[in-house]
C-alpha cells in the first residue's frame, strides 16, 4: 500500500507564489559571476538562495549568468538580496521575462516529480 505524501514533507509549510526546490546534486545549478561559480542552494519561479559569499558579488553587478540543467545557454538574470542569512542569501529575479521565468518554474516542475517518485519508491521498497 502507498502511503500519503503531504506536501510539507518536500516544500514545508510556508505559502509562496512559486514552489522551491533544491536542485539535483548531480546536475548542480550554478550563478556564473567574473568573481567565480556560485551553487544555488534553492530555486523557485521567484527567486533562489545561494551561498552567503555571493552577496557582494550579486551587490556589484547585474545580468548575472544562470546555468539551467537541460538548456544549452546559459539564463542571464537580474537579482535582488532580499534576505541575508548567516550562510546564506535570498535573492529574487528582477525583471524577468515571461519566457526565461517559465524555464524555471518548468525546471522546478520535473525536479519535484523527481524528488516525489524518488521519495515514493524508497517508501515502497521500506514498506515492503
Amino acid at each position: 500500500m502507498m502511503a500519503m505524501i503531504e506536501s510539507s514533507e518536500f516544500a514545508g509549510n510556508d505559502r509562496r507564489q512559486f514552489p522551491r526546490i533544491v536542485p539535483s546534486v548531480e546536475e548542480p545549478i550554478l550563478l556564473k559571476t567574473q568573481a567565480g561559480l556560485f551553487p544555488l542552494i534553492e530555486i523557485s519561479g521567484g527567486g533562489c538562495r545561494l551561498p552567503v559569499a555571493a552577496h557582494t558579488v550579486i551587490l556589484e553587478s547585474a545580468n548575472q549568468q544562470l546555468s539551467l540543467p537541460g538548456r544549452s545557454k546559459n539564463i542571464i538574470v537580474n537579482l535582488r538580496p532580499v534576505v541575508v542569512h548567516e550562510k546564506s542569501i535570498g535573492v529574487e529575479f528582477v525583471n524577468l521575462t515571461d519566457e526565461i521565468r517559465d524555464e524555471i518554474c518548468n525546471y522546478v516542475q520535473i525536479r519535484e516529480m523527481e524528488m516525489v517518485r524518488r521519495f515514493c519508491s524508497r517508501r515502497t521498497v521500506t514498506a515492503s
